[in-house]
C-alpha cells in the first residue's frame, strides 16, 4: 500500500487531536490510504485568536469551534501529485471518503445547511470539550444525522446590525423571518441584538446536488413538498434535475 503525497504532514496534524477524535480520525485515515484517496488534512487544533480570525473573515460560524477543543479536523482533496483543490469534494472517492467519516461518528460540514463547510469533520458524538480520555473500547457505532437547520445556503450573507435595526426590519429587508434569522444565528430572543454585531442570512434559493428529492430539500427548508412545487412550478415532484436552482420561500 502506497503511502499518501501528504503523509507525514497528515499525520503530524492529526497527532495533534483529543484522544478519542484521534482513534476515530487514524481509522478514517487508514480507510483513505487503504483506497488511494489523496487528500491534505490541513488544520486540526486552532488557538482562539485563529478562530476569531477565521469569524471576521465569514469563513467560519461560531467561536463555540471544535477545532478549539481537538474534535475536528479540515482537509482538502489532492491527487498523486499533490495538487490540492477546493472544488474537487464531489469526486467520487471523496464522497466515498466522507461517508465513511460519518461512519465513525464525524460531522461532514458539507451537510450542514446553515453553514456549509465542506473541509470540515468535527467528532461530535462525544460532547464538545469532553474528549479528554480514550476510551477503553472506542466504538464506531452509527453516527446521529448531521443538524438540518430551517433553510439551505447556496451563499449565506452576513448583515451587521446598525443603529436602529430590528431582526424584523433586517428579515423583511431579506426576504426571509425572524424564526429564519434566530436559527441560523442561535439568537433566542428576537428584542436582543446589538450595533455591529453580525447576522448570518440563510440564502432563499437551494441549487440541487446529485442524490436530492424534493422531499430531502422541503424537509431541510422547513417547507412543505406542495410549497417548493407552487413557488418552482413543479408539476411532478420526482423529476428535478442535478443543478436546477430551486426558491425556497
Amino acid at each position: 500500500m502506497a503511502k499518501l503525497y501528504y503523509d507525514e504532514r497528515n499525520r503530524r496534524t492529526l497527532a495533534e487531536l483529543a484522544p478519542n477524535t484521534k482513534a476515530a480520525a487514524m481509522k478514517w485515515y487508514a480507510f483513505c490510504e487503504k483506497h488511494g484517496i489523496e487528500i491534505l488534512i490541513y488544520n486540526a487544533m486552532r488557538t482562539e485568536a485563529e478562530q476569531r480570525a477565521n469569524v471576521e473573515k465569514g469563513v467560519s460560524g461560531t467561536m463555540k469551534s471544535y477545532h478549539l477543543v481537538g474534535q475536528a479536523i479540515d482537509f482538502v482533496p489532492a491527487n498523486k501529485d499533490g495538487k490540492v483543490n477546493w472544488g474537487w469534494y464531489e469526486r467520487d472517492d471523496i464522497q466515498m471518503a466522507v461517508k465513511e467519516a460519518k461512519r465513525l461518528g464525524f460531522t461532514w460540514g458539507g451537510d450542514w445547511w446553515n453553514f456549509i463547510d465542506k473541509p470540515h469533520l468535527q467528532y461530535d458524538k462525544i460532547a464538545y470539550g469532553q474528549d479528554k480520555k480514550l476510551a477503553t473500547a472506542p466504538t464506531t457505532s452509527v453516527p446521529k444525522p448531521a443538524p438540518k437547520p430551517s433553510t439551505s445556503v447556496s451563499g449565506t450573507s452576513v448583515y451587521v446590525v446598525k443603529k436602529g435595526d430590528t431582526l424584523g426590519a433586517i428579515a423583511s429587508k431579506y426576504k426571509t423571518t425572524v424564526a429564519k434569522l434566530q436559527a441560523a444565528n442561535e439568537i433566542k430572543n428576537a428584542n436582543t441584538i446589538y450595533v455591529g454585531q453580525k447576522i448570518k442570512v440563510p440564502a432563499s434559493t437551494y441549487t440541487v446536488k446529485r442524490g436530492d428529492t424534493l422531499g430531502e430539500i422541503a424537509s431541510r427548508a422547513g417547507v412543505t413538498v406542495a410549497n417548493l412545487q407552487a413557488l418552482n412550478g413543479i408539476k411532478d415532484a420526482n423529476k428535478i434535475r442535478v443543478g436546477q436552482k430551486l426558491k425556497l420561500q
